[in-house]
């Protein structure tokens, strides 16, 4: 290597952000003490998506304070899906961390995923909520879920929905992301799943979010979360039949 050169980033952690005034700086300074700790290269990159309170201005005292971090910004919020598929294409890492920015997940569980990913010779890893903090609808909801796309994608994993996996970073970057809010991270399972990757899972913590509020609303979500899944069902096996060129 060029001693000019930037060292190599062996880990990103990419992640969406939108009106997270209240949490962000305590998850990035969470982030920071974790990714210090690593007797390698990383790197943080936060989408903000057109937040309306002072979330931009507060990514840019952090960026100051933590030179890990980068931040790529839309002037207008346009979902978590493109936030987050942002992120992960501006990331340069060898694998790439997908998380929430609201402090719901521990990051230093990336420890176990990564093992995890390493030994199994896996494509990805995703993390399976050990113990939700979360509603009893939102935890039912889950698990229907779950039923759901085994039965219309084949993929057998116990919590699809989990926002923080781990992929490599060739695999995850440049994959194609169409949902816009909630069914992001089960999107991203079915389409790795689609192209023939190896998947794996790994229990996780789940935490109960301390500042700021959910976007979700229960019922318009997963009413949503099932026309996604319809509509994703039915490109992917028009793909796969030969009628359209890109899934």
């Amino acid at each position: 290597m060029n001693a000019s050169e930037p060292p190599a980033v062996r880990l990103s952690v990419a992640a969406p952000c939108f009106n997270e005034e209240e949490s962000i700086t305590a998850v990035v300074q969470e982030w920071e003490q974790f990714l210090s700790r690593l007797p390698f290269h990383s790197e943080i990159v936060l989408c903000n998506d057109g937040s309306t309170d002072g979330t931009a201005r507060i990514l840019d005292e952090l960026k100051r304070a933590h030179p890990r971090l980068r931040v790529v910004s839309f002037e207008i919020n346009g979902g978590y899906g493109r936030a987050l598929s942002a992120a992960i294409d501006a990331t340069r890492g060898e694998y790439v961390v997908t998380i929430d920015s609201d402090g719901q997940f521990d990051l230093s569980d990336v420890t176990a995923l990564l093992a995890e990913l390493d030994e199994g010779e896996y494509d990805c890893v995703t993390g399976y909520r050990m113990a939700k903090q979360d509603s009893l609808f939102r935890v039912l909801a889950d698990r229907g879920l779950n039923k759901l796309v085994r039965l219309m994608f084949g993929v057998r994993l116990r919590d699809t929905n989990c926002a923080i996996k781990v992929a490599r970073g060739d695999v995850l970057r440049g994959l194609r992301i169409e949902a816009r809010g909630y069914p992001t991270p089960t999107e991203i399972c079915v389409r790795l799943a689609a192209q023939g990757c190896h998947l794996g899972e790994l229990g996780v913590t789940h935490r109960e979010r301390e500042a700021g509020a959910s976007k979700l609303h229960p019922f318009r979500t997963a009413w949503s979360m099932f026309r996604f899944l319809l509509y994703l069902r039915r490109k992917l096996k028009l793909h796969a039949d030969g009628i359209i060129v890109e899934p």
